[in-house]
């Protein structure tokens, strides 16, 4: 899913009453709309044997919803369930039961909530080196190559809710949810700038970039967690800091965090050293004094 997946209020707030009315057992039901839009849901008998540990969705009612789609009415997009248990995470249970299918899983834990979709991967094997063409020209290619085996994973998928909290990145694949932070703004998303922060840790997790890229177009409001990252004890973390998003700042804001940057360049831990801290500060000292 190439976009944020949105959900109407009145379903949002049916989905929570609903799974507290079922505590301690396991709601669920089936959702309707779109790729886009969860913008209806329906609550359904858990015929599971033990629904206080799994659901199963009464397959009557699944019935009936197929049928209605086939004569044109609303979209079956997926089912949803609650967690009575707190966490909106899918257990290997639900791993077990889902298909690959493209259908959208909700689930539910108190009042919060995720999005989640059923993926079968190849796993490959340790990638060969060989060459390729190209223009012309013989080039170092990595060819993957699949061991005929496929493993089955969730893969999150971002839920705009309205909600700042669940603006907060769930997997180091949720790039798709940068545009929504941007859309929320500052000051908007003050209380979630640590969380958004700890995803800019790994630039080679997807998010990272278009995290960083967004939030260093906030200027001086970033200092403070910037800092925070600066004085902490995540050596990598400070050296991308420094490389993708201090150098990105606006002067102004750069000069607030001299003081911090002067002091990894001049007075490294054995940490700073080992992962170039030290010399990335340097750098940056050097080109603010040019």
């Amino acid at each position: 899913m190439e976009m944020a997946l949105q959900i109407a209020r009145h379903v949002l707030e049916g989905l929570r009453e609903q799974s507290l009315l079922a505590y301690p057992l396991e709601a669920c039901g089936l959702l309707f709309g779109d790729e886009r839009l969860i913008s209806g849901f329906e609550t359904t008998a858990n015929v599971a044997l033990d629904p206080d540990k799994g659901f199963e969705i009464d397959p009557k009612a699944l019935f009936v919803a197929i049928r209605a789609e086939r004569a044109g009415g609303p979209q079956l997009i997926g089912y949803w369930h609650s967690h009575p248990n707190g966490r909106v995470e899918p257990s290997q249970r639900d791993l077990d039961a889902a298909r690959d299918d493209g259908k959208i899983w909700v689930i539910v834990a108190g009042d919060d909530i995720a999005a989640w979709q059923a993926h079968i991967s190849d796993l490959i094997d340790t990638p060969e080196h060989g060459v390729a063409e190209a223009d012309g020209e013989w080039i170092p290619a990595i060819n993957q190559v699949s061991n005929g085996k496929t493993i089955k994973d969730f893969w999150h998928l971002p839920l705009d809710t309205g909600e700042i909290r669940h603006l907060i990145p769930r997997d180091k694949c949720d790039e798709d949810i940068v545009p929504l932070i941007a859309k929320a703004g500052y000051p908007g998303i003050v209380p979630i700038l640590d969380e958004l922060m700890s995803w800019t840790a790994d630039p080679n997790w997807p998010v990272a970039p278009p995290m960083i890229d967004y939030l260093a177009t906030i200027g001086a409001p970033m200092v403070e967690p910037i800092r925070r990252v600066l004085r902490g004890d995540d050596d990598g973390h400070k050296f991308v800091c420094l490389r993708g998003m201090v150098r990105l700042l606006p002067p102004a804001a750069l000069t607030l965090l001299k003081d911090d940057i002067a002091a990894l360049a001049r007075i490294p831990a054995q940490g700073d050293r080992e992962t170039s801290v030290n010399n990335e500060a340097r750098a940056i000292l050097d080109s603010m004094d040019a």
